[in-house]
């Protein structure tokens, strides 16, 4: 069942997007990846160790509630910061575009990637994310 999400994952069509790649989903709870559109992501460097995540989200169907999950990587692939819980938002509407910002400080170093998950519940653990990319800084 992964080589055939893989596989489809490399067929899908590139959102030209300089800097995503698109991870496996697997979601236990009620969203899957297709109910959200995420577009127009990108990481901007603010200075002085601050990054914004910024972008769009669409849903395709009514969410109670969504949230965004960051963590951010070095070149080495170490884990410089964990952020459970980067920007939320209730109530989101099908159809109807939300734009985001979400903006984490990072001390322990430079980050050259960060791993963005979305989740329609409150405490999820990764492997629940109705959404996953990783984005180069």
């Amino acid at each position: 069942m992964i080589l055939v999400v893989a596989i489809v994952g490399m067929m899908a069509p590139d959102n030209s997007q300089t800097g995503v790649e698109s991870v496996d989903e697997s979601s236990g709870s009620t969203g899957t990846e297709s109910d959200i559109v995420v577009e127009d992501l990108q990481v901007v460097s603010e200075g002085y160790g601050s990054y914004s995540v910024k972008g769009k989200i669409t849903p395709s169907i009514d969410f109670s509630y969504l949230e965004m999950h960051l963590k951010w990587y070095d070149s080495e692939g170490n884990l410089l910061y964990d952020d459970p819980l980067a920007w939320n938002i209730n109530n989101a509407k099908a159809g109807q575009t939300v734009k985001f910002s979400a903006v984490d400080y990072i001390d322990t170093g430079t980050p050259s990637k960060v791993e963005v998950m979305i989740f329609d519940s409150l405490a999820a653990d990764d492997s629940s994310a109705i959404y996953r990319t990783t984005v180069n800084v």
